[in-house]
């Protein structure tokens, strides 16, 4: 019992004392603050709290901890100190280079396997000899795997995560107008968990799969980071989004069948270290082009006004408002810019009626009182006109 006790212990442990979680923190700190201060310059006030970063990848990141470890304890997989200092290393390596797409535990792990592919030429230094030869017990085709298994997790933590409350913000457009996009940053901690030698855990006869060393095993949870941003301009923020994520859980589906033949030629696992790398970047800036080379989807229109944004908990919200609807007539006058939509909702100060075409093209009414809680504002983030209102929210 109170081997089982100690296990427990070291495993909380190695979580909370683990430099990558307090990295993680830092990193979303600086998320959370950047939006803010981006938001307030495009509409005068944030649009979500900085709470917000924290807490919408939350429980993503648990659950999907929680699935990586089960696949990672039934197999068992068994790594070294000397290989989470170097993953350790290399997400600080990444998180340098500021650049949120990259730090993830696959570009990671591709940048790990290539250092293992280097070995004929570092591994002679006397510096590296050592650290080579304890990283090297793990096999290649174990990494490769875990970087396919990143890979596809990475895609369904996108697909189901990247695109919830993507931020609203305002940009000149080449003309000078003013057009709106939304950007995704986001920053999921997930706890994985792994075995380390020389633990109280015994071995058994076909466990640990992965295994190095005769001794016992000590479980120790790796708080890995995976990191996304994308910036959508030409469409509604979801579709693009959604995309992405698919386009790596099948990129991830393929590298799984290089890792498996990798168990037989280790070469294959350091191509497919520079492949994950090569791969995830591919997909992100064929996105990204593809984004740019649309026209803008949130600029004014002829007839009526897009809706750029919504803010939480505002009467907007209240009348089931959607983000790339077009309101055309507020209280029965028809709208085209901001200015008018403001003149219009002047004519009733604490109630008002939309038509609204939503996402199918189809009319649909809306009303509801904006006079709630003391203000007058309905809460809709739209693309202004170059003359400044006082208030930029509407």
């Amino acid at each position: 019992m109170m081997d089982i006790m100690s296990s427990l212990g070291w495993l909380i442990l190695s979580f909370l004392a683990n430099p990558l979680l307090y990295l993680g923190f830092i990193i979303i700190a600086f998320i959370s603050a950047g939006r803010v201060k981006r938001e307030r310059e495009s509409f005068h006030t944030r649009v979500y709290s900085k709470r917000a970063d924290w807490t919408i990848p939350l429980l993503p990141a648990l659950l999907m901890g929680g699935a990586l470890s089960l696949i990672t304890g039934l197999v068992g997989v068994v790594v070294t100190i000397e290989w989470l200092l170097l993953v350790a290393a290399l997400y600080v390596l990444t998180a340098l280079t500021c650049q949120l797409r990259w730090i993830s535990p696959a570009f990671v792990l591709g940048l790990c396997l290539l250092f293992y592919g280097m070995e004929p030429w570092l591994g002679e230094s006397s510096m590296l000899a050592g650290v080579y030869e304890r990283i090297t017990l793990i096999p290649l085709f174990a990494l490769a795997g875990l970087a396919s298994l990143f890979v596809i997790a990475e895609g369904i933590l996108i697909r189901t995560n990247g695109a919830r409350f993507s931020s609203p913000k305002l940009r000149r457009s080449k003309r000078g107008k003013w057009v709106g996009f939304h950007e995704a940053k986001r920053l999921w901690v997930v706890p994985v968990l792994f075995f380390i030698p020389d633990g109280l855990l015994p071995s058994f006869s076909y466990w640990p799969v992965l295994q190095i060393g005769d001794g016992g095993w000590q479980p120790v949870l790796l708080p890995l980071l995976f990191g996304f941003q994308q910036r959508i301009k030409a469409t509604l923020p979801h579709i693009p989004i959604r995309q992405h994520g698919n386009r790596l859980f099948f990129f991830g589906l393929i590298l799984g069948g290089l890792a498996a033949a990798s168990y037989y030629s280790p070469y294959v696992a350091v191509v497919l270290g520079a492949a994950v790398i090569a791969g995830r970047e591919l997909i992100w800036l064929l996105a990204k082009e593809k984004d740019e080379k649309q026209p803008d989807f949130f600029s004014a229109k002829e007839k009526g006004c897009v809706v750029l944004g919504i803010l939480p908990g505002s009467p907007a919200e209240k009348m089931n408002l959607e983000i790339g609807e077009i309101i055309v007539r507020v209280n029965g006058k028809p709208v085209s810019n901001d200015g008018s939509f403001y003149e219009a909702l002047q004519q009733n100060s604490a109630f008002c009626k939309l038509e609204v075409l939503n996402h199918d093209g189809e009319l649909r009414f809306a009303q509801g009182a904006i006079y709630d809680g003391g203000h007058h504002q309905l809460g809709v983030l739209l693309v202004k006109d170059d003359i400044q209102l006082q208030d930029s929210i509407i």
